[in-house]
């Protein structure tokens, strides 16, 4: 037992600065996973894997949430409109705010609860609650500190996940491995639930092993499968993956068992859950610029899918085209569709390209 509750001390520790790091960075809408991992002096991995086991939020949730749990403060404490408490929280659409912030509480920001020293009459937002929404406010965990102090239904939650990965070693644990023994995390979004990262396998689910094609003219005028490693160096796969042709996508058999290549109906139901295609591209791009080309328009990564620009290869020459400013998915069933992300737009794109082109995969669960 005492182990269990140096656990949770370290955990809550852990939150603290999170938390503490955000706030210090509140006005930044800009602010995001790198800037958070570059601060906690962690990897990206390590920051959103730790968060997923403690409280089963991503990255973007739990910083979007603290940002909201301010705004409330705000709202309540201070003669500020709901306006400019959303520049003040790191929003930078006030209608924006106002939708997240209905969302999340119930009830819009207009109908919080103010007080002033004039002790002017309280608009009292249990009112506008319904019996449905204080239910919704309950059930959620979310960990805010203010003045070093937690929420108590927040510590009863991190009680319960210990005990519970005490008793399961592998509660929490969201992962998928390929026939390589590559580990990738997953992350639930709406319905699906995809692979956080790109396909990096070597062979095919059945443990046949993929060509590698290095050369750029052998590469165009390919007409079976193939992958290579971005410029031919080994060390990108990490970061950024493998890039496979057409080819492989076709075998049916290049994602983990149970797994598949997001066909275009997979890629429309996502697009449609990120309020369509001028915004989720956006919120499907890794924020910041550590891979991405400036300016990274829109990018938010809110749900976690952080979509990294790995380059590709072009059909016309075999030659790889730049990294950092676009990024292809392959998109069966028709040969050479893939979706395009970019870093001047929020958009998700789609293309139609060749069965010789060479671009990242994304695997999504089988329904």
């Amino acid at each position: 037992m005492t182990s269990m509750i140096e656990h949770l001390s370290n955990d809550q520790i852990f939150l603290s600065k999170i938390t503490e790091i955000i706030l210090a960075n509140l006005v930044n809408e800009n602010f995001g996973i790198n800037e958070l991992a570059h601060g906690l002096g962690v990897s990206h991995h390590t920051l959103r894997r730790r968060l997923h086991i403690i409280t089963n939020k991503t990255i973007a949730q739990f910083i979007s949430e603290t940002r909201l749990q301010k705004a409330l403060e705000m709202l309540q404490n201070g003669k500020v409109t709901s306006s400019e408490v959303a520049y003040k929280v790191g929003f930078s659409s006030p209608a924006y705010f106002n939708k997240c912030f209905h969302e999340f509480f119930g009830y819009p920001p207009g109908q919080v609860k103010r007080t002033n020293t004039n002790n002017e009459k309280e608009i009292d937002s249990s009112q506008v609650k319904s019996k449905h929404q204080q239910s919704r406010s309950l059930r959620r965990t979310f960990i805010y500190i203010s003045s070093g102090i937690l929420l108590i239904a927040v510590t009863v939650s991190l009680i319960y996940r210990l005990f519970l990965k005490h008793s399961d070693p592998h509660a929490g644990n969201s992962i998928v491995k390929d026939v390589d023994g590559n580990i990738y995390h997953t992350v639930t979004i709406g319905t699906q639930v995809w692979l956080a990262e790109d396909l990096k396998t070597t062979r095919y689910n059945d443990g046949t092993a993929i060509p590698y094609v290095s050369g750029d003219v052998e590469w165009k005028n390919l007409r079976s499968a193939a992958f290579c490693w971005y410029d031919n160096d080994e060390s990108n796969k990490t970061v950024y993956g493998a890039l496979y042709n057409w080819y492989t996508i076709n075998t049916g058999k290049l994602c983990p068992v149970g797994w598949h290549v997001a066909s275009n109906s997979d890629w429309e139901t996502l697009i449609n859950y990120c309020s369509g295609w001028e915004l989720a591209g956006g919120k499907l791009k890794e924020a910041g610029t550590a891979h991405w080309d400036a300016p990274n328009i829109g990018a938010t990564n809110e749900f976690g899918f952080t979509a990294i620009p790995g380059g590709g290869r072009s059909p016309e020459n075999g030659k790889f085209t730049p990294k950092g400013r676009d990024l292809g998915y392959w998109c069966p069933p028709r040969c050479g569709d893939f979706r395009s992300l970019c870093s001047d737009r929020a958009w998700i794109y789609f293309t139609e390209g060749s069965a010789s082109g060479g671009c990242e995969v994304r695997c999504i669960k089988n329904n």
